[in-house]
């Protein structure tokens, strides 16, 4: 009997033993699921993140490619523009030697050729647009009451055409009255060549021209990341860093040429 009685304790032992480990085992197959699970709610909200990332990139790539188009369009724009100044200039030097140093037939020739500039600056960018059209009508003035003759009218109109050819190839800062919100402003103006020109006021207004139907239009830019850029196209254009890599905001001027 003492031996029975030893070997039904060992069972029990045993069994106990055995439960104890069943028990164990179970609540570490519990953690282990937990575990899982938990693991697969990050992995997918991993896969998630990576294809939000990968839409944000696509998206990001086609602005940039539209914009890239965009501005290709522009500047085989502006070379054509360009060109259309080097042909009027061409065509007026062709008259000239045509009408010889008769100043009967040169004055409107002169004229017109005076004509033909404002109708092209009134299409550009607004940069000094009244005080480049004063200074023609100067000239057209002069030529008509005859205060100067017409192969001076020619002498300072060739030069007109010549500032304006210099100025589609030029980069820079210059100040100039514009009008932001219905006021007139006192503002730098960073020009790049015709295509685009950015503002900025000494309050840190900034923004950029844009073509509203036939009218130009000042908008001003809000965004913290579209202000840093455009200041540091100002920064760089005054430590005469005039060529370079710069994003901006989509100031293109979308120009019809006739």
């Amino acid at each position: 009997m003492p031996d029975g009685e030893s070997m039904s304790t060992k069972m029990q032992n045993i069994a106990l033993t055995l439960l104890i480990a069943s028990s164990s085992l179970m609540a570490n197959s519990d953690n282990m699921a937990e575990s899982l699970m938990k693991l697969r709610a990050e992995v997918e909200q991993l896969d998630s993140a990576i294809a939000d990332e990968k839409d944000t990139y696509r998206a990001t790539m086609k602005s940039l490619r539209m914009q890239k188009n965009d501005l290709e369009a522009i500047v085989a724009r502006e070379e054509l523009r360009t060109k259309q100044l080097q042909v009027e200039m061409s065509k007026v030097k062709k008259e000239l030697r045509e009408a010889g140093k008769n100043s009967v037939g040169l004055k409107p020739l002169v004229l017109e050729a005076l004509a033909e500039l404002e109708k092209n600056i009134q299409s550009q960018i607004p940069f000094k647009t009244e005080e480049r059209i004063a200074d023609l009508h100067r000239i057209q003035k002069q030529v008509e009451n005859d205060e100067v003759s017409a192969q001076k009218g020619l002498a300072l109109t060739w030069n007109a055409y010549g500032d304006a050819i210099r100025m589609s190839k030029e980069n820079g800062i210059f100040k100039q009255t514009i009008t932001l919100n219905g006021q007139d402003r006192l503002a730098e103006v960073a020009r790049v060549g015709t295509m685009m020109m950015f503002f900025k006021t000494p309050n840190d207004e900034m923004g950029y021209v844009l073509k509203d139907g036939e009218a130009w239009e000042y908008k001003q830019v809000l965004d913290k990341d579209e202000k840093a850029q455009i200041a540091m196209l100002f920064d760089a254009f005054k430590k005469q860093i005039r060529t370079g890599y710069f994003t901006l905001p989509n100031a293109l001027v979308v120009m019809e040429v006739k």
